[in-house]
């Protein structure tokens, strides 16, 4: 354990509680950004997180629990560095939940990843493509919007995503 804590490294963030829409429960993310969350299109769970039992259990419309099972227990088997590592396409399953997003009162999916790991924050993620590398690889590679929240200075040059401090935009002060 404490060599995966040094690994990971300590990190300084805020839990966000995302309610599953047609349903009584919510899923609590841990971000280091959560000045991005205008910028959240979809949540991603780790392939171990205990709402994966139920879906396989129970799965609602849209998804596919022989797959989910599938994906769960392959995903399970492969080591967290290589999970983390795989610089091909992120390979997800979608769950057939929506979470709203607490800043933009917006719908977005809720998708089960190998790229998030149930020992980092509580094993649930708010994806900001824009802003996140590998955010960015898995909304291209299932198709779901990006959408830009925080704008670099005027000299820096970005590529696809941008993960360092600048401006915010698209973004609201109504909750500030």
């Amino acid at each position: 354990l404490r060599m995966q804590a040094e690994w990971i490294g300590r990190s300084e963030g805020a839990d966000v509680d995302f309610a599953i829409i047609d349903s009584d429960d919510s899923l609590c993310v841990y971000t280091t950004r959560p000045d991005t969350l205008f910028g959240v299109t979809f949540v991603v769970l780790a392939p171990e997180h205990p709402l994966i039992k139920t879906l396989i259990a129970s799965p609602p419309d849209g998804c596919d629990s022989t797959d989910l099972k599938a994906y769960a227990t392959e995903a399970k088997n492969r080591a967290d560095v290589d999970r983390m590592a795989d610089a091909k396409g992120k390979s997800g399953v979608f769950s057939g939940l929506y979470a709203t997003n607490p800043a933009t009162g917006n719908a977005i999916p809720i998708w089960i990843a190998d790229y998030v790991l149930m020992g980092y924050g509580h094993g649930a993620i708010m994806a900001v493509p824009a802003h996140d590398s590998r955010d960015h690889a898995f909304a291209k590679a299932h198709n779901i919007p990006i959408v830009k929240v925080v704008e670099p200075n005027k000299n820096e040059k970005v590529a696809d995503c941008f993960s360092g401090p600048g401006v915010a935009v698209n973004s609201s002060s109504d909750l500030l």
